[in-house]
């Protein structure tokens, strides 16, 4: 498994140097700046049309009985846990990135809520003043210039590029919380973790994602721009957008 996952990484590597987008011109056609920024545009649509079928079929049916069956703060609580599991590696990459200051605000996010918050269930971090600021190692890439490569369409994980999807990889073989899952032999946790969060966040966005698909003379190139534009907020630190149905979207 370890050997396949680094074969992944120097591919993807591989193709991210070779494939970062150049500068663009003033003049440029948007069609022109969709084919640089999305080579394999036929192969993505296919994964996305794939994605929707697996959407409608099964993550959505779930996320409508995820909301059914679980009053609210029982969910919030749910997702509260999970964002909490999730502070060692964000402190990690902020700590990568040169900034000291969400290291440190991280940690205590971590702390306060494993502890007063009970194991995380309740976000009392926030409450105090310390704000959540996500990391992930996609972004400590872009901080040290590593381009974003060319937009992919991954299957059941959905929109990304091939430098997010290195910061997936990475996440998933140096995260603290797995480290110590797969140590102890509770690999199960990480994939049943990953489909409760998944079922999550479609719940808290069916109405937001239905409507945009419904007002979308072209949903996959919507939700592309939404993505790009997305991460490109994140890295630079700027607020979410509130109207943005992936501000809370956990690539890793």
């Amino acid at each position: 498994m370890k050997l396949i996952i680094n074969a992944f990484i120097l591919i993807s590597f591989f193709l991210l140097v070779n494939c970062s987008a150049h500068n663009h011109s003033v003049n440029e056609s948007v069609a022109e700046k969709n084919e640089k920024q999305d080579p394999w545009e036929g192969f993505n649509r296919g994964t996305f049309a794939f994605n929707k079928f697996f959407d409608k079929y099964l993550l959505a049916p779930l996320a409508k009985g995820y909301r059914v069956i679980l009053p609210n703060e029982v969910r919030t609580g749910v997702r509260n846990f999970f964002s909490n599991l999730k502070e060692p590696w964000t402190s990690i990459n902020s700590a990568l990135q040169g900034d000291l200051n969400n290291t440190g605000n991280s940690i205590a996010r971590f702390c306060l809520n494993t502890t007063i918050g009970i194991l995380g269930l309740f976000d009392v971090a926030t409450q105090l003043g310390f704000e959540k600021q996500k990391e992930d190692f996609g972004q400590t890439l872009a901080v040290y210039g590593v381009g974003s490569g060319p937009y992919l369409v991954l299957p059941l994980l959905g929109p990304s590029t091939v430098r997010d999807a290195v910061g997936q990889v990475a996440g998933f073989v140096a995260d603290p919380v797995t480290v110590a899952l797969n140590r102890e032999g509770k690999e199960n946790w990480i994939w049943i973790g990953t489909a409760v969060k998944g079922i999550d966040f479609r719940e808290q966005n069916l109405e937001k994602i239905d409507n945009l698909e419904a007002t979308s003379v072209d949903f996959y190139a919507t939700v592309r721009s939404l993505y790009l534009e997305r991460r490109n907020r994140m890295i630079t630190n700027q607020a979410a957008d509130d109207q943005d149905p992936f501000q809370d979207f956990d690539v890793e």
